[in-house]
């Protein structure tokens, strides 16, 4: 009889740890699902400028690696709430973004923990003091990966004029303040569009 139960409790052991396993993955595979829906339905997608990180290589393999407007922020143009300790490097940091009137966002506060729904918007973020006066910050999603053949006609493009195309980086961020890429655009002539419409059309042509 001990036996039998014993068979039971294994069995249902078993089938939990599958259970579980099942629900991670299902939960793995909808997230940006999930996150693009809910970033949609409460406004928050942030639009962040950005340029060429590497100005001789801009492309590496299939993505673009990108740096950030925001990558360094005065301290004075910060809350008064931001942290006053110097944070060590690689610290996990909430950012308290903010829109401006060209629809680009901007750092204006920093946090330790993230805080209660305040009606912001906050970015994970590693930061650290990179002087008396101002603060590093390394954004998430800087690799934008694209499909082969339009890396390779934007490797071909000199990085200054890639940068005059002035990219923006659009991400979807949820209540944690995790991220996921939108897209990556870019001006032609006076219209802004996608970085993948901007290749086609000029293969195209």
């Amino acid at each position: 009889m001990s036996n039998i139960k014993e068979r039971k409790v294994r069995t249902a052991c078993f089938a939990a740890a599958i259970l579980l396993q099942l629900t991670a993955t299902l939960s793995l595979l909808t997230y940006t699902a999930r996150t693009k829906h809910y970033a949609q339905k409460n406004g928050r997608i942030v639009n962040l400028a950005c340029r060429a990180y590497d100005p001789y290589n801009p492309f590496k393999g299939r993505y673009v690696r990108l740096s950030f407007e925001e990558a360094n922020v005065d301290k004075s143009k910060l809350d008064a709430e931001s942290f006053e300790n110097q944070s060590k490097r690689g610290d996990i940091y909430y950012l308290r973004m903010e829109e401006g009137a060209d629809s680009l966002w901007t750092v204006r506060g920093i946090r330790a923990a993230l805080p209660k729904q305040d009606g912001n918007i906050y970015i994970q973020g590693q930061t650290y003091i990179h002087s008396l006066d101002t603060v590093h910050i390394t954004f998430p999603c800087s690799e934008y990966y694209m499909q082969e053949n339009y890396a390779q006609y934007v490797d071909t493009i000199q990085w200054q004029d890639f940068n005059a195309l002035q990219p923006v980086l659009s991400l979807y961020v949820d209540k944690k303040g995790r991220c996921i890429q939108k897209g990556l655009s870019v001006l032609d002539g006076t219209v802004r569009i996608s970085i993948e419409e901007y290749c086609k059309r000029h293969i195209r042509t």
